[in-house]
């Protein structure tokens, strides 16, 4: 029993021994990194790295680490250890890959040594998902009525959800595409057929999107807006519709309605097409990854009616609907209006420099030009 009494005493206890070792080890780096910084102010700077290397092996936070590297570059260059100075750097921005040095903030030479070195990251992975909802623009419009037609379409709400990859030129502008999956809805209803009668189609689509843009991104702060242009291919691999209902109205009132079950279109309808693709929005830093928001317009470039199999079943023969409901499709664009929200995680490669400077370019060809006789 006493044996009992102890092991719920102990159990009990631990966690709060674990806060207290956790608060006195932060404390005690905290000190320690006070007290580096009094080593610096008075002019001691060969001590502080052997002073700051426990904590730096494991015990500062990223804030601190920061703080802690920082020290260590203003010390290196100071002690003419360019080498030592870059090395400190880099695990600064290895710690805070955004952190950007300024002469309000920092000292002059540290800025200037910022400048070797950038964290940017080459590709920037993104996930995607939302709505969407799809306009028909009608090239041509195709009737077996003899009469005048008033066609109206009707907004339904689709969905789209995919992968995405930035390659990123630099703070600001990058090279993007992605592969995503949209599910595409859109109704017509028509009026007037053969003088009183009414038609409503419905079409249920399946689309691979692979759009390609170049994007302008703010890169600075908790909220960065960013815009962008660009080309999309997009592959149409299903085409479930339309669901027929046509509505015969006769001269004494009466009305008669024939109605059809979903049918395969996907025969009557190309399969590559293409797009504009303009849009933007804004995306949210959360730690060191991003949410966002995006509002996008693809605007259609192709014709998705299969002009020769506009008439006939995927077998060949006729297609017997377009006696029996009146319909035969346009020629026609589909544009397509989505909102999406998604998830950013960058692949930090904090790193020097290689991209050589314009200048230098000048001068070894100026300098090779001298040496030829």
């Amino acid at each position: 029993m006493k044996s009992l009494f102890f092991l719920i005493i102990l159990l009990s206890t631990t966690p709060s021994i674990a806060q207290d070792t956790n608060r006195s080890t932060d404390t005690n780096c905290e000190q320690i990194l006070i007290q580096a910084d009094d080593e610096f102010n008075a002019g001691r700077f060969y001590g502080i790295p052997a002073l700051l290397k426990p904590c730096l092996d494991g015990g500062f936070s990223n804030e601190q680490k920061v703080r802690a590297y920082l020290m260590l570059t203003q010390a290196y260059l100071i002690l003419d250890d360019p080498i030592a100075a870059d090395d400190s750097y880099l695990k600064l921005l290895k710690a805070d890959p955004e952190y950007v040095a300024n002469t309000a903030r920092d000292p002059i030479d540290v800025y200037y040594l910022s400048k070797k070195f950038t964290a940017v990251p080459i590709f920037t992975p993104h996930l995607r998902m939302g709505l969407n909802t799809s306009l028909p623009r009608t090239i041509y419009e195709i009737s077996t009525s003899g009469t005048p037609i008033d066609s109206k379409n009707i907004l339904k709400v689709g969905f789209q959800a995919g992968i995405g990859v930035d390659w990123n030129l630099d703070n600001h502008w990058s090279i993007c595409a992605e592969v995503n999956y949209s599910y595409k809805a859109f109704k017509r209803e028509r009026s007037g057929l053969f003088g009183a009668d009414e038609q409503v189609i419905l079409h249920k689509q399946n689309w691979a999107d692979v759009p390609m843009y170049v994007k302008y991104s703010d890169d600075s702060g908790k909220v960065r807006p960013f815009g962008y242009a660009g080309f999309a291919f997009n592959f149409l691999f299903s085409d479930r519709g339309p669901n027929w209902l046509l509505k015969n109205n006769f001269s004494d009132g009466s009305a008669k309605d024939s109605e059809g079950p979903t049918e395969i279109q996907i025969s009557k309808r190309n399969f590559i097409n293409r797009s504009l693709v303009i849009g933007g929005g804004v995306k949210y830093k959360v730690g060191k990854d991003f949410v966002y928001v995006d509002l996008r317009y693809m605007a259609g470039l192709s014709n998705l009616t299969n002009v020769d199999n506009n008439y006939y079943l995927e077998d060949g023969s006729f297609d017997p609907s377009i006696n029996r409901y009146a319909e035969v499709s346009d020629l026609f664009r589909l544009d397509n209006l989505s909102l999406s929200f998604g998830y950013i995680h960058p692949i930090y490669n904090p790193r020097k420099k290689t991209k050589p400077k314009l200048s230098n370019l000048f001068k070894k060809k100026s300098e090779v030009n001298k040496g030829n006789p």
